[in-house]
């Protein structure tokens, strides 16, 4: 079988096995207590429902490995499955999001990915949309995919991200693996999840992936199949992965994206504050998706009520929040991964003079030593936090920026503040320090 056949089915994967073990019918009968007909019968394909029980003697028969033996059962299982059901039961397609627009270029682009390309990681700052450009796409692509789509969220932004062990579970599960037939072992279970999917035209999408090492042990070998990756960083450790960083939308997306979420609510005498409301966002689309669920909620903000609202910078991150849908919130989850000297730099580029910064001006504002500073940029940098603009320079977005002054405001009081201020006075004499503090900070 070679990996452009379709996987076998259980009478034809019988008459395999049966044959690599150098077995005649009569003696694979007497080993599992199977009649020789009723095993002629399941490898015609004229018998396609054996009971569970004789699936388990016949594998004991020709002593299969615990991949073998999981890819046997399931082949029997598949077989007894009514055609509505779905192999993903357990991990499912999650629905679009609601009012996804201005990704034409990035779908096109992960469409292009045929069946067999590997890996493909979809990486960006928090709220750019990495997940919803993935399931967008993947329904868009799912009949390339005849043995289906399998999603799971790895929760690489919770406190205790999904282990290894239990997303293989669920994997396995979803594979239609049950019970006794789960390995106990991580890498036992890893080796059966590989050998399930070798011959499978299947995309598995694994979204909001911690690490590197989160995303390891659940590569499928290279074949029929895909998977695509969504993360905030670019998990540049894994090899052989086609990467698609993802920025803000542009301002004619981000308007209509405003637009879908209005529907009939939305007027043509809207459009200015829409433009406006979409450049306070800055083009996130969580902010985007924030900014439209208000105006499509009623009571709520008319179009030029919200657009006056987020114009004040200092009530901007405030009003961008409806439900538990919240910016500050989704910028939180990132910083609290951070580490201290990347926290410090973090909400301390709220001091910087200008619209970006280097490594030798990280270290002026954090103190830290020169080669941990720039090491702390690329860091912030490479977890979408900072954007890189020329050379070895790097930019923070206005809305991050503006959370970035809140936690500066909260975490360090106004003498080390000042501190700061007189080491960017001494590298630039002459300059005014408190022009440099961001608003309302001390």
């Amino acid at each position: 079988m070679t990996p452009q056949d379709p996987a076998p089915g259980f009478g034809t994967l019988l008459r395999l096995r049966r044959r690599a073990a150098g077995l005649t019918l009569e003696e694979l009968s007497e080993r599992a207590g199977v009649s020789v007909r009723a095993i002629g019968d399941m490898e015609r394909g004229r018998s396609r429902s054996p009971q569970a029980r004789t699936v388990s003697s016949l594998a004991d028969a020709l002593r299969l490995d615990a991949a073998e033996r999981a890819a046997f059962t399931e082949a029997a299982r598949a077989g007894r499955r009514r055609p509505e059901e779905s192999a993903a039961g357990w991990c499912p397609l999650p629905p679009d999001a609601p009012g996804f627009t201005g990704r034409d270029a990035e779908t096109t682009w992960l469409l292009r990915a045929s069946p067999g390309t590997p890996l493909t990681v979809v990486s960006g700052a928090p709220g750019t949309g990495k997940r919803a450009l993935a399931v967008h796409t993947a329904r868009q692509a799912a009949d390339r995919y005849r043995d289906g789509c399998l999603f799971l969220d790895l929760r690489g932004l919770d406190a205790a991200p999904l282990p290894a062990d239990e997303a293989l579970l669920r994997l396995l599960g979803a594979q239609g693996v049950r019970g006794r037939d789960v390995p106990a072992d991580t890498e036992e279970r890893a080796a059966l999840h590989r050998a399930l999917l070798r011959d499978r035209r299947t995309l598995l999408v694994l979204a909001d992936a911690a690490d590197e090492s989160q995303v390891r042990p659940l590569l499928p070998v290279p074949g029929r199949g895909a998977v695509w990756v969504t993360a905030r960083r670019a998990l540049t450790g894994l090899e052989h992965a086609r990467r698609l960083p993802l920025g803000p939308l542009s301002a004619a997306s981000a308007v209509a994206m405003l637009g879908a979420l209005l529907g009939s609510r939305g007027t043509a005498a809207d459009a200015p504050a829409l433009a406006e409301i979409a450049g306070h966002c800055g083009g996130l689309p969580l902010a985007l998706r924030v900014a439209g669920t208000r105006l499509a909620t009623r009571p709520g903000p008319t179009a030029r009520d919200l657009a006056d609202r987020l114009a004040a910078r200092e009530r901007r991150l405030g009003e961008l929040r409806a439900g538990d849908l919240s910016v500050e919130s989704a910028f939180a989850r990132s910083y609290a991964l951070l580490d201290d000297d990347r926290r410090l730099l973090f909400r301390r580029l709220a001091l910087a003079p200008g619209p970006d910064v280097d490594s030798d001006l990280a270290a002026l504002l954090t103190g830290l030593p020169a080669h941990l500073a720039e090491q702390s940029l690329d860091d912030l940098v490479e977890l979408g936090l900072l954007v890189p603009v020329r050379g070895d320079r790097a930019a923070l977005p206005d809305l991050l920026r503006l959370f970035a002054e809140r936690r500066l405001r909260a975490e360090e009081n106004p003498g080390e503040i000042d501190t700061v201020h007189d080491r960017l006075t001494g590298r630039r004499p002459g300059t005014d320090s408190d022009a440099r503090r961001p608003n309302g900070s001390p």
